[in-house]
């Protein structure tokens, strides 16, 4: 699968396929005539703070704090608009791949980046994909009155982290 292509150490996927991949999910269009992207189909909270399309993956691999600190906070930001539920979706996912993990002597931001946008994209294909904003909005409304039912027929509250939406 081309996820497992992203987060393979050796792999041909460059950090600017990677970028290109998950601006178009987020709904980025690229304009041949004007070498431009565009912001017209982007999730609207996401638009709003991202007008146009932030790097994620720290394309320069420079990653002193001065360089580096505006492609982390954006990395962490798509991080953030991940349902706990759907956060640890690689290893779920690519293990029939082959895919295992990774060991923490392995890691390095790119690496990081990489596999946090892979979960990502993993989320939107599983998620979001084909899905309108109206329609996600209305999904969003029917799982909190479930949520709010449950709490309400005595069931206990279950916790969860807060999420950001991009929605």
């Amino acid at each position: 699968e081309n996820l497992y292509r992203i987060l393979v150490r050796r792999s041909n996927v460059t950090d600017l396929e990677v970028n290109t991949l998950v601006w178009k999910c987020l709904g980025y269009r690229f304009q041949p005539e004007t070498e431009e992207w565009t912001a017209a189909e982007v999730f609207p909270k996401w638009k709003e703070r991202y007008p146009t399309p932030p790097d994620l993956i720290g394309m320069q691999r420079i990653y002193s704090k001065d360089v580096d600190r505006n492609v982390l906070k954006d990395n962490q930001q798509l991080v953030r608009s991940i349902p706990a539920d759907n956060k640890q979706s690689l290893k779920a996912h690519l293990k029939p791949l082959g895919f295992t993990g990774y060991k923490v002597s392995e890691l390095t931001p790119n690496l990081t980046r990489r596999a946090q946008c892979s979960n990502w994209l993993l989320y939107y294909r599983e998620e979001l994909f084909g899905l309108s904003v109206d329609e996600l909005r209305e999904r969003r409304r029917l799982k909190e009155a479930e949520e709010k039912a449950a709490l309400a027929s005595g069931g206990e509250q279950k916790w969860s982290p807060p999420v950001k939406e991009v929605f």
